[in-house]
């Protein structure tokens, strides 16, 4: 005979798991690394010290993508849309991080070590907005962009959880 010692409650450990998870922002900062433009976002039920990083980084036609997409995929200060070149479309964005703030994005959660982590590519919800309407396809189109980034570039670089205590092994077993 055995006893076992289990934690009850809320199941914190599920909101951690590797997947997709859709979270709100709960606040959101410009922030600078070694001349690097960043954006550094919260989400709402989680702690301070889980956060997404996104870098600044700039296409061919010298315009910046990867935190405008993060506006663009949260629905958030978009004001104008306007009718551009080839069939494309120019938004115009007020990109103060206060926009994002209670707006909801999907993000892959992952492990590295015995920490969970934020991709820092984020797939849209679907929704009908001003400028922009993301079906449910459009969605698994961007998350699978998403989880291909991850795969090619993320995933190999991670570290594997230690396994050394038994005893957190067992905390993270049983709650």
């Amino acid at each position: 005979m055995r006893t076992i010692t289990v934690k009850k409650g809320s199941g914190e450990g599920s909101k951690y798991t590797t997947g997709w998870h859709t979270l709100t922002i709960s606040k959101a900062r410009y922030g600078d690394y070694n001349g690097t433009k960043l954006l550094d976002i919260w989400f709402k039920d989680y702690p301070d010290n889980f956060n997404a990083r996104i870098y600044a980084k700039m296409g061919k036609d010298n315009e910046e993508f990867a935190i405008g997409r993060v506006f663009r995929f949260a629905n958030a200060g978009i004001t104008e849309a306007l009718d551009g070149p080839d069939g494309t479309v120019v938004l115009k964005v007020d990109d103060s991080p206060d926009q994002l703030v209670d707006k909801e994005v999907n993000v892959f959660l992952y492990k590295d070590g015995d920490y969970s982590r934020a991709l820092n590519q984020f797939a849209p919800t679907a929704f009908e907005g001003q400028a922009d309407t993301f079906s449910d396809s459009d969605v698994e189109y961007w998350k699978g962009r998403a989880e291909k980034y991850y795969n090619d570039y993320v995933k190999n670089k991670v570290n594997a959880p230690s396994t050394s205590d038994t005893t957190e092994e067992a905390e993270a077993i049983f709650g």
